[in-house]
C-alpha cells in the first residue's frame, strides 16, 4: 500500500506554520551590506598587489602548489609535444631529401 500526500504551500506559509522566525528582512540587510563591501573593495582591490603581498603564503598553500604542479605538468607536456613535432619535421625533411637524391 502506498499513500501519497501532496501539500501545496508557499515558503512563507510553511515557515509560519512551523513557527520559524521571519528572516527575510535580515537576509536583505546582510545582502545589502555585502554588496556595499564588495563594491567598495572592487574599487581598491588590485589582484597583482594582493598576490605580491601574499606570495610567500600562497607558495606554502597546498591548493596553490597543486595548481602550479598541474600547470607545470601541462607546460612540460606541451614542450615535449613541440619537440616531437620538430623531430618529426626534421626526419621528414631528411627522408624527402634522400628521395630526391635517389630520383636524380
Amino acid at each position: 500500500m502506498q499513500i501519497r500526500i501532496e501539500i501545496d504551500v508557499k515558503p512563507e506559509e510553511l515557515r509560519r506554520f512551523l513557527g520559524l522566525p521571519d528572516v527575510a528582512g535580515l537576509q536583505e540587510d546582510i545582502l545589502a551590506y555585502l554588496r556595499d563591501k564588495v563594491g567598495d573593495a572592487s574599487e581598491t582591490f588590485h589582484p597583482g598587489d594582493f598576490v605580491r603581498q601574499n606570495i610567500s603564503s600562497l607558495r606554502k598553500n597546498k591548493a596553490w602548489r597543486k595548481l602550479m604542479d598541474g600547470v607545470e605538468a601541462v607546460e612540460a607536456e606541451e614542450r615535449e609535444e613541440r619537440r616531437r613535432q620538430q623531430a618529426a619535421r626534421k626526419s621528414g625533411a631528411r627522408k624527402s631529401g634522400a628521395r630526391s637524391d635517389d630520383e636524380s
